[in-house]
């Protein structure tokens, strides 16, 4: 077996950690609140995670162009690890919230990273099938997470949810070894300042999605963002790279990938609410809906290299949008009149658009961007990714809530979802056709 193919089976497993603690947490929370007491603090346990985990992705992408990315992902993986340790000891709601920001330290950087290295080994016709079976992955942890959880809280104990990724981290620390970094980095200097002012303002906004009163927060969050633009204007070397921006390509699929996160993405977290309220289903058969977008998402995103090749990124983006706002269309239209196969179609033709628009979305922005900031390229766009999808749902559950009914709520939400998707399309046709024609990497790398 090559290097590489160790390296493969490293970063799948790393994937699958952070995979299946998202969907563990879910099932055995409950059980955790009863046995440590603490019920008000109790949306602090995923709040904590979120806040680490998405604010730290830029500066592991930073640090990656720095000091390569093997160290960081087995930093990032050990970090998480020795978190899930603590997480598992844990003896109060206090001390299970703080050392979950240990466990979203080093997951803030485990998939981005291993993304980053996928772009650095493999070509573009291989990256659609890899990430294809990243996404298998997460597909698959969300039918077995719920499953393992419910094993761990009802014949062992609730503190095996944690300590199942000792084992696991450490198998994949072992896989990362025998990788050897061809690439020279350059140490450059770190704008910490920039960091602190960009980790404050995002932490400020994404509170406002957990809390009731947000005003506050929002308005801190706005201005602590100000002051971030303000500073990184005088910076001689920005936290955020300006190339970042001046770069056609990388700022028109950044922009892209962050409204369309914002739109359609975010209503499939609400279509088994809609089901089990609105149709009074089953939670299995509500659930399992879900694995429409997965297997969508996969056929989507296997062929993504090789259609990049043969027909260039914007045609995709385009096609990817419209065929989105069709189908979000028709779930605005007739969501109340779909039998639950037809919904399933929709769905899976959705799922198809998410998993090709993503893998071309990882894609570029890392052929669009220089050698010597692919890391933050990559991570960035991760990030967005991450706001948008964070941002999207919280609207959407707020348009939910003042809907008269459920059903109203529902539609209103298709509504707010495909206003957006048709800015997504005018969007994608701002997206350069080809990577060469930006005097870049070659698209035949």
């Amino acid at each position: 077996m090559s290097k590489n193919k160790y390296v493969f089976i490293g970063l799948v497993i790393t994937t699958l950690i952070s995979a299946l603690d998202t969907n563990i947490m879910q099932t055995a929370s409950p059980t955790i609140v009863n046995q440590l007491g603490g019920l008000e603090l109790f949306s602090w346990i995923f709040v904590i995670y979120m806040l680490v985990s998405t604010i730290t992705v830029p500066l592991y992408g930073k640090l990656s162009d720095m000091y390569g990315r093997k160290k960081l992902l087995i930093i990032a993986v050990t970090l998480f690890t020795i978190g899930s340790i603590l997480c598992g000891l844990a003896n109060s709601m206090v001390m299970l919230i703080i050392f979950r920001g240990i466990q979203g330290l080093g997951a803030g950087g485990m998939i981005p990273l291993s993304m980053i290295i996928v772009g650095d080994l493999f070509t573009i016709e291989k990256r659609g099938k890899i990430q294809a079976v990243f996404s298998g992955i997460w597909a698959l942890s969300s039918i077995i997470g719920p499953i393992l959880g419910s094993f761990f809280v009802e014949t062992l104990t609730w503190r095996w949810i944690f300590f199942i990724n000792i084992p696991i981290g450490i198998a994949s620390v072992l896989c990362l070894i025998p990788y050897k970094e061809e690439t020279v980095y350059k140490k450059t200097h770190i704008d910490y300042k920039g960091f602190f002012l960009f980790g404050i303002s995002i932490t400020l906004l994404l509170l406002s999605t957990s809390l009731s009163n947000p005003t506050w927060y929002i308005i801190s969050g706005v201005i602590a963002l100000i002051l971030f633009v303000l500073v990184e204007r005088k910076e001689q070397h920005p936290f955020l790279p300006v190339s970042l921006f001046k770069n056609k390509g990388l700022l028109s699929t950044n922009l892209f990938m962050l409204v369309y996160c914002l739109s359609f993405y975010g209503t499939s977290n609400f279509i088994p609410l809609y089901l089990q309220e609105g149709s009074q289903m089953s939670i299995y058969k509500s659930g399992l809906i879900l694995l429409s977008i997965a297997i969508g998402w996969m056929f989507g995103s296997i062929p993504a290299g090789k259609w990049i090749i043969r027909f260039g990124y914007k045609v995709l983006f385009i096609i990817g949008s419209i065929i989105t706002t069709l189908s979000g269309l028709i779930l605005y239209l007739f969501i109340q009149d779909i039998a639950y196969i037809g919904l399933f179609l929709i769905l899976t033709m959705q799922g198809f658009c998410f998993g090709l628009l993503f893998a071309l979305g990882t894609i570029a922005s890392q052929e669009f961007a220089e050698p010597s900031i692919k890391g933050m390229s990559t991570s960035l766009q991760m990030f967005l990714r991450n706001i948008g999808t964070s941002i999207g749902v919280t609207i959407m559950g707020v348009i939910i809530n003042y809907g008269a009914t459920l059903a109203v709520g529902m539609k209103n939400v298709f509504f707010y979802a495909l206003i957006l998707s048709f800015l997504t399309i005018f969007l994608s046709f701002r997206i350069p056709e080809r990577t060469a024609q930006l005097g870049e990497t070659s698209i035949t790398k």
